[in-house]
């Protein structure tokens, strides 16, 4: 790990501290038609990310703290599906119905955390 600002949720705060690679840019949210939300929501700025023993601690006013694995990589090639960001076309997959009621919540409307696939890269 190396230290510096870092942005695992594509449309939330970067986080400053210890960076765990694998985490970068991986998790983007979608609506319901599977299209990244933008980015300038202000409910997103409410939001507080950490990593912690490899999870990503996710906190907002409110709103009890979601935890996600960092490390679990879906093996499954079935379970990912195409999301739009900018118009490019990602594979992904969900975080599961726990995580989409969470933002669904925060952000009073229908959202979906999902994963980017590891060959998905939005630094490039």
């Amino acid at each position: 790990m190396t230290t510096s600002d870092f942005q695992p949720i594509y449309q939330c705060p970067a986080i400053a501290g210890p960076v765990k690679p694998a985490a970068q840019l991986r998790w983007l949210l979608v609506d319901e038609q599977s299209r990244a939300v933008d980015r300038d929501d202000p409910a997103l700025k409410q939001i507080e990310l950490s990593i912690r023993f490899d999870y990503l601690v996710i906190r907002a006013p409110g709103m009890l703290r979601l935890d996600i694995p960092v490390d679990v990589l879906e093996d499954d090639e079935e379970a990912f599906e195409e999301a739009q960001l900018d118009g490019r076309a990602l594979r992904v997959v969900s975080e599961g119905q726990l995580a989409d009621a969470w933002f669904s919540k925060l952000l009073a409307r229908p959202i979906r955390l999902v994963k980017l696939h590891p060959d998905e890269d939005l630094t490039a």
